[in-house]
């Protein structure tokens, strides 16, 4: 095929052709009649072509050849999802599972295109890995978790001049925490090596019937006689309404057994009370029978572990002035029998008061008398009445209290440190020293209950804190749970209940929130739709640092008749947010190890791991770990691993099989009960529960790399529509090679052109015209 690229503009080329059309007529008429017409005629023809042949050359004609294809087929990559979730049947009449119809579209690939396509299949769950078409056809769906982005990116980077492609069979569930973000980053890698990826979603949207129990709290502190409550939630996907019973039991005896009703799918809230009236570690286990067709019984059951401590958690409570707040926050604190509570607030300039409220007798003795001297209405009444009233308190008054924290050993014995308002009195340089060097290295906790503690932040207080503050307008706001603060457990209340509570009002607004910092809880509720953190933590060498934002919530320890169902809310965010940094972290005053797991529930695809608390000085040598469950063939032994922290180690049991198992500290006397503890390995539910395809995942994959979500009906057809996307693809982004000659560049071009001007100069002078 011969196209024109001139080299001279056409307006140029134009008239330059004109005009020697216009001298070959001039000279035609002008030698009329001076030879034989034919003769004539075969000089102007000669000399038209020896005029033209320039012009046509000016025109750049060229020789277009397309070049053949690179030889060889084109590359198919067919990924085939073998996670568990690939073992769902979502036509039970049909009987075939996801992963059986997935294994029948690689056969039909192979047959239809084995010929033209060069195809290769890879099976895949949390990695991939080459598979032949019969391993395929027997391969089983049981992969614990589905990593899909690391998966297709294991699958691009081969150089093929023929062509490739990806095939993802899947049903699109992604469960190894991968984010849509980078799906697209994958997406967009592999458009860059010309590599469309083509899906085709195996399963529908239709979910499982499960029944599911859960604990607000798989760990609880408590001490000795304290009675404490266990939360259960039950919930189902049934679509009837359903009964079972629900079971408490410690090593095997059941305690207390319910009939429990199930509407609709909504959740139902149980709580049951345990108590023990002796420091240790104790095992409660909370079981619902089995409802018809469940798709699995191993979130059917949950444990509860107790610790149980003779032992109190020391608070100590520092407030600039009497506020509610801090009137409420006392009086809740020092209700609880597992805390002790002392306060120094600010009554006037140079006046300091400190309250020190301390049990006279131990709490299990205190129970002891109350159970034989009171009805269970008249102790009650009491507590109600004054909760505090039965204790020892002691006074004192301090002109100041320059020196209270820079004192490490009083601020040693307390666990807790909680700041309210305008404290700059109690922070000095030498106070804020012993603070930081008190949470680095003593484990503690400290707990800012009214957001900023002081009007102006020095920078060595600022320091400390999670999060920066602003100057604003005095604002209103709701709770509500963040997701971190759902997974942290510390708060037996959802974000929702939270937002149904009264407002807190604020000042100063958090906006920075430092690195290593994470938000527990965000506002609700606000006209401009803008969030601001509420709840913010973030640990300080060996300890933590919290920062609740808002002022009026002694409100909710005051609640109107309409908010009556959330009265004990007040009471249990304190005592859980006072047990959850006192039982991650640190060594009660009476302890010398402290062994605690990282999960009271851990899966099966996870590594278990449990952290290890000592005081070195009273250890001879590193003690070893001992490991025993009923999966294990005999116990097994493992030596922690020490960290940055001194008397902080780390012991790694690795992956286990599904199971029950406990840990002791060998070594430790039979009365340390925290050199002992207990956890469960279960499998990933997440395969089983969450079976819903999610097909627009899969298909803003396949936009982002250039290729197509495949949604034939009918899976014979799926090879064809396949083939003719790849080839529509393939002609879109890799055009086909064409080679271009120029007419000139042609040596006998250049020699025909040469020749004819020279026969039409010897044509001329033999007829006597030159």
């Amino acid at each position: 095929m011969i196209t024109f690229h001139a080299l001279i503009p056409i307006a140029l080329w134009l008239p330059l052709a004109l005009a020697a059309v216009g001298l070959l007529v001039a000279y035609g008429l002008a030698n009329r009649g001076k030879f034989p017409s034919k003769r004539l005629a075969l000089i102007l023809t000669m000399m038209g072509l020896t005029l033209a042949l320039p012009l046509v050359i000016l025109l750049n004609p060229m020789w277009v050849q397309r070049q053949p294809p690179p030889p060889g087929k084109p590359l198919l990559t067919v990924l085939v999802d073998r996670s568990a979730s690939m073992a769902t049947e979502d036509d039970p009449a049909d009987g075939r599972s996801r992963m059986a119809i997935a294994s029948q579209i690689a056969q039909g690939l192979v047959k239809q295109l084995g010929e033209d396509y060069e195809i290769r299949f890879r099976s895949f769950a949390e990695a991939s890995a080459p598979v032949s078409l019969e391993q395929v056809a027997a391969a089983e769906a049981d992969g614990p978790a589905t990593d899909l982005n690391r998966s297709i990116a294991e699958s691009l980077g081969e150089d093929r001049p023929p062509g490739q492609a990806v095939l993802v069979l899947s049903d699109g569930i992604e469960t190894s925490g991968g984010s849509a973000t980078r799906l697209r980053q994958t997406g967009q890698r592999a458009r860059a090596l010309s590599t469309p990826v083509f899906v085709r979603t195996i399963g529908s949207k239709q979910g499982v019937r499960d029944l599911r129990l859960a604990l607000h709290q798989s760990q609880e502190l408590a001490f000795v006689g304290q009675e404490v409550p266990v939360i259960v939630q039950l919930s189902h996907t049934y679509p009837l309404p359903q009964k079972t019973k629900l079971t408490l039991q410690q090593a095997g005896e059941p305690i207390e057994t319910r009939e429990i009703d199930i509407t609709n799918g909504a959740s139902v809230e149980e709580v049951f009370h345990v108590h023990q009236e002796k420091p240790g570690l104790y095992r409660y286990e909370v079981a619902v029978e089995t409802l018809d067709g469940e798709v699995t019984e191993l979130n059917n059951q949950a444990t509860l572990l107790l610790r149980v401590v003779d032992q109190p958690v020391s608070v100590l409570l520092l407030e600039g002035k009497p506020y509610w707040d801090t009137k409420f926050l006392i009086r809740t604190l020092a209700s609880d029998p597992s805390v002790e509570l002392t306060s120094v607030v600010q009554m006037a300039p140079g006046r300091f008061l400190e309250r020190k409220i301390a049990r006279t007798v131990s709490a299990s003795e205190a129970s002891e008398q109350s159970s034989k001297t009171e009805t269970p209405a008249e102790k009650s009444l009491e507590e109600t009445a004054d909760p505090i009233a039965s204790q020892r308190q002691n006074w004192k008054i301090h002109p100041d209290t320059q020196g209270l924290l820079a004192d490490s050993e009083f601020l040693n014995q307390f666990h807790v440190v909680v700041l309210g308002r305008s404290i700059e009195p109690y922070l000095t340089d030498d106070a804020l020293i012993g603070l930081r060097d008190w949470l680095a290295n003593r484990e503690g906790s400290l707990v800012c209950f009214r957001g900023a503690p002081a009007s102006q932040l020095t920078q060595r207080l600022g320091s400390l804190m999670p999060v920066d503050w602003s100057p604003g307008n005095s604002s209103r706001f709701r709770v509500s749970l963040t997701d971190s603060g759902q997974a942290m457990q510390w708060l037996p209340q959802t974000g929702d209940q939270l937002e149904l509570l009264p407002s807190l009002a604020t000042s100063a607004k958090p906006e920075d929130v430092k690195p290593l910092s994470t938000v527990l809880a965000t506002s609700s509720g606000q006209a401009d739709g803008e969030t601001i953190p509420l709840i913010t933590f973030r640990p300080e060498g060996s300890g933590r640092v919290v920062v609740i934002e808002g002022a009026g919530m002694w409100r909710w320890a005051f609640l109107p008749p309409d908010h009556q169902d959330h009265d004990a809310l007040y009471g249990t965010l304190w005592r859980s947010l006072v047990r959850w940094l006192v039982s991650n972290v640190g060594l009660m005053p009476n302890q010398r190890v402290a062994l605690r797991p990282d999960s009271v529930v851990v899966s099966s695809g996870q590594t278990a791991a449990a952290t290890l608390l000592l005081r070195d000085e009273q250890w001879d040598s590193l003690p070893s770990v001992e490991l025993s469950g009923e999966t294990l063939d005999k116990p097994q032994t493992f030596v922690p691993q020490a960290q940055s922290s001194p008397g902080v180690y780390r012991v790694h049991f690795g992956h286990l099989p599904a199971g029950r198992y406990s840990v002791k500290v060998l070594g430790a006397k039979d009365d340390e009960s925290a050199a002992a503890t207990a956890f469960d390995v279960i499998g990933n539910l997440q395969e089983r529960l969450d079976v819903a395809a999610r097909p627009q995942a899969l298909a803003e994959l396949a936009e982002q790399s250039g290729g197509a979500p495949l949604d034939t009906q009918n899976i014979d057809e799926l090879p064809t529509a396949l083939n003719n996307a790849f080839v529509e693809n393939r002609d879109k982004n890799r055009p086909q090679l064409i080679l271009r000659t120029p007419a000139w560049d042609r040596w006998w071009i250049l020699a025909t052109v040469v020749g004819l001007w020279g026969c039409t100069w010897g044509t001329r002078r033999w007829l006597g015209l030159l």
